[in-house]
């Protein structure tokens, strides 16, 4: 079949009539096609969000409903989703499944929470001053390849919930299962034109998005030399943008940390999803006295991750979504290498025939890293961790910091001291003591969002909600 795009509450084909295959990373094999939408297609979905806001100006759709209708929907068809996602991406069915059901749980939060107004007292008494959230208005949502509905879920959501109307760009390679999730929203009852997804490339649908009036947030998660293309396109008309951009999230390991757990955190953080997630674990700082015993711990672990189709029930590692990402990551590990670290574990592809004509690459162990090499000074899409031994804290801290990144970090440790030295002074959106990210990815109650180049802005939580509202003052006399 070909997968259509869904403008105005329906699935239209391009109006330039072409198709594209969407493949599948493990064995290269065709998915299905879907149309490839044009600029023509993106100007025709922003021009009927527009018409549906004026129209829900007067008609005022319970939005929260049609959401707790949506995550309903959405738990009753996981399994098809999970699976038209793994087919897509690549990752395992339980890590689709996972998502899907964080998808859902999204949905539902969004359908309780509402932006919040407030009442000011003033200097002068004879006068009332109300601070309102309003929607911002059309909102384009920019979506990348590795978690394609997470990311989706949580722009359209909580656009959505702020009465804005959305049109989601999803990545080229990875648009299926956004596309069949259309179908729930229709199915719930969503107003026409309230929430569109057009297909095609980022320098034609997706610099529209950015660049036409009627559009007046974009929300992108993405590599952060396109976050800045976006940012620099949306400045000539002072559009909010949200940006979640690149990560080398740090996990700084003390010697006095439960080391299995520590290990097991490392292991989940880096290769869940083949390394491919913005607050997956880039890097590890692990403290002098302990480096042996926890590297040890960590190849034996390593080694018995099973790389595989992520269709097959004994898989617990799926493919590098593409073999230009292979190739990245390769040249990384490669490069690092040949800068004088030890290759531990992997740095090379499956030897199993049967996944030759996949993009695999072996859960991958680097030591005697240093801190100016590609694995540690660029983020790593991939499944590869450098490892780097430290004298203590202090150093770990400044290693952690020498990123251009700030999008999380952890540290792993018993002391109070130790946690809060490095909760106050890691330069990063979030930090996680002693703990893993959230089921699906993350706890959906706070808010998610980078320092430095990765990224402005804050998506989940209410922060996340009031991301989407325009704040306005009135002030009312006697």
């Amino acid at each position: 079949m070909t997968f259509k795009q869904f403008i105005n509450g329906e699935f239209v084909a391009s109006s330039g009539g072409e198709e594209y295959e969407v493949t599948n990373p493990a064995n290269g094999k065709v998915v299905d096609r879907v149309v490839r939408g044009n600029v023509e297609d993106a100007r025709a979905a922003i021009d009927f969000a527009s018409d549906a806001l004026k129209r829900e100006k007067m008609s005022k759709t319970n939005i929260s409903r049609i959401l707790q209708l949506v995550s309903e929907l959405i738990r009753n068809h996981e399994t098809d989703l999970a699976t038209l996602m793994t087919l897509e991406q690549g990752k395992t069915l339980a890590e689709s499944r996972g998502e899907i059901r964080f998808f859902a749980h999204t949905m539902e939060y969004y359908a309780g929470l509402k932006a919040r107004g407030s009442q000011v007292q003033i200097s002068d008494p004879t006068k009332l001053a109300v601070v309102e959230k309003e929607p911002v208005g059309v909102v384009g949502a920019i979506v990348p390849w590795n978690n394609p509905i997470l990311l989706m879920g949580a722009k359209v959501a909580a656009s959505l919930a702020a009465g804005n109307a959305t049109v989601v760009k999803p990545a080229s390679t990875t648009p299926l299962s956004t596309l069949k999730s259309m179908e729930l929203f229709k199915d719930a009852g969503l107003p026409k034109g309230l929430l569109n997804v057009v297909t095609g490339s980022g320098p034609t649908v997706g610099e529209e998005l950015v660049r036409n009036r009627k559009t007046r947030k974009v929300s992108f998660t993405g590599e952060t030399v396109t976050g800045k293309r976006i940012m620099e396109l949306a400045s000539a008309e002072l559009k909010r943008v949200t940006l979640e951009l690149g990560g080398s999230n740090p996990l700084i390991v003390c010697d006095d940390a439960d080391l299995d757990a520590a290990v097991s955190a490392t292991l989940n953080g880096r290769f869940r999803n083949a390394g491919q997630g913005c607050m997956c674990v880039k890097r590890t700082y692990v403290f002098r006295d302990i480096a042996p015993r926890f590297v040890s711990k960590l190849k034996e672990k390593a080694m018995a991750i099973k790389v595989g189709d992520g269709m097959k029930s004994d898989t617990t590692m799926g493919p590098v979504h593409s073999k230009s990402q292979r190739s990245k990551v390769e040249q990384q590990v490669n490069e690092t290498v040949s800068g004088g670290a030890t290759l531990l574990l992997g740095g090379k592809e499956p030897e199993d025939s049967d996944l030759s004509a996949g993009s695999f690459y072996m859960p991958t162990l680097v030591t005697d890293v240093s801190g100016d090499s590609k694995l540690v000074a660029e983020e790593c899409f991939g499944p590869a961790l450098p490892i780097i031994t430290v004298s203590g804290l202090e150093e770990a801290i400044e290693g952690a910091n020498s990123s251009i990144y700030g999008l999380g970090a952890s540290i792993w440790t018993k002391d109070l001291g130790n946690a809060k030295k490095a909760a106050s002074e890691l330069e990063a959106g979030t930090v996680l003591v002693n703990s893993l990210y959230g089921a699906g990815g993350w706890e959906i109650e706070v808010p998610m969002g980078g320092y430095k180049q990765s990224g402005l802005g804050r998506e989940y939580g209410i922060e996340g909600l009031e991301s989407y509202t325009e704040t306005k003052t009135v002030i009312f006399g006697s």
